[in-house]
This record gives C-alpha cells, structure tokens and sequence, in this order.
C-alpha cells in the first residue's frame, strides 16, 4: 500500500491521505523495529484502529503490556522544514472558549498516560527519498511542550472561527527524532 502511494504522489504530484500515510509509515516502522518481538509470543500483537478511535491509532502488545501511538503527519513544508498543520489543541491541554465572544481560556493539563506516545512523522520526506523521519513524544511531554505552546500563543485571546487548531514547527520536536522509534522500548518493556 505503501508502495502504491507513493506511486500515486509521484504520478499525480499529490498524496491521497497524508494521515492515512503516516499511520502506515507508524505500522511498518513498528512492524521492522519490534517483528521478532512480536512474533515470539502468540499474545504479542500489532492493533491499527486508525480514525476509527479517537483515543489512539495503534496498540502494540508486548510480554503482557499495552503501549498506544498516535501518528501525526505533517501537511506541509514551512522554510524547508516539516509542519503538522492543523493539531487539535484540546488534545495537549484544556481549552474553554466563551461562546459569546470566542475567547480562550487555555490551561495545562496535568493527567498523563505513561503508555501513550505521539509519533510525528515527516511524510513529505518520504515522498521526495522514500525515507520517512519520526519524532517521538511521550503523552507527557506532548501535552507539556505543545499544551505550553498553545496557552502562550491563545490564552485570552480570541479567534473568531472558536478554533483550537494549531501548528506543530520542527522546532518544536526536533530533539525527539527517532528514526527506529526505539525510544519506547527500554520504557515499555521494564
């Protein structure tokens, strides 16, 4: 599939389903990274749930445990760098608008899941070489960095449509790439 999409980009000059891209560049990344783990015990498993779950896109089980990503691709190019356009800040931090003049009142959110992470993924560089860059986040310090950004940036103000999109720079992330995404595993295997 991933072979025929970027075919189509390549023939078309655009890609279908960025999203879509990025939650299967997440997939075989995970399926090269943790294959021999995951083949050696029956209940070990590999789960893509992708839009249909709001809470993640994929589960991988491991020796008994659950970890959940939840990919991100980026959208477009901004100063040669990747952007991911469009995050929903309701995902990284509380946000109450006032309906009467759409302003907002953003603050921090201080529940974690210790086994979710958020993989953003460099979907245009997979189209131009076929090698896709990943950033890993864990739930904690996405909701820290980008709940902290967006508070800074909207906290008071007001935006007319009542949006909380926002973007996501490569300056933001840029410290967490991790090609292999074996960030996760001396964490998750403990």
């Amino acid at each position: 599939m991933l072979d025929d999409s970027w075919k189509f980009r390549n023939l078309c000059g655009r890609p279908f389903d960025r999203g879509f891209i990025g939650e299967l560049l997440v997939i075989k990344q995970l399926l090269e990274t943790y294959e021999t783990d995951i083949c050696s015990l029956p209940e070990n498993n590999l789960i893509y749930a992708g839009s249909s779950n709001k809470e993640w896109d994929i589960e991988l089980m491991l020796n008994g445990k659950s970890i959940f990503f939840n990919a991100k691709a980026t959208t477009e190019i901004h100063n040669n760098k990747p952007r991911w356009v469009r995050q929903g800040a309701k995902t990284f931090c509380d946000v109450k608008i006032n309906q009467k003049n759409f302003r907002q009142c953003v603050s921090l959110k201080t529940n974690f899941d210790p086994n979710l992470f958020y993989v953003f993924v460099d979907v245009g560089t997979w189209l131009k070489n076929n090698s896709a860059d990943y950033f890993v986040l864990s739930d904690k310090r996405a909701k820290s960095i980008f709940g902290r950004k967006y508070r800074n940036g909207a906290n008071g103000k007001i935006r007319k449509t009542g949006s909380t999109d926002f973007w996501v720079e490569y300056e933001d992330i840029e410290n967490f790439k991790d090609k292999y995404l074996k960030s996760i595993k001396p964490h998750f295997l403990k």
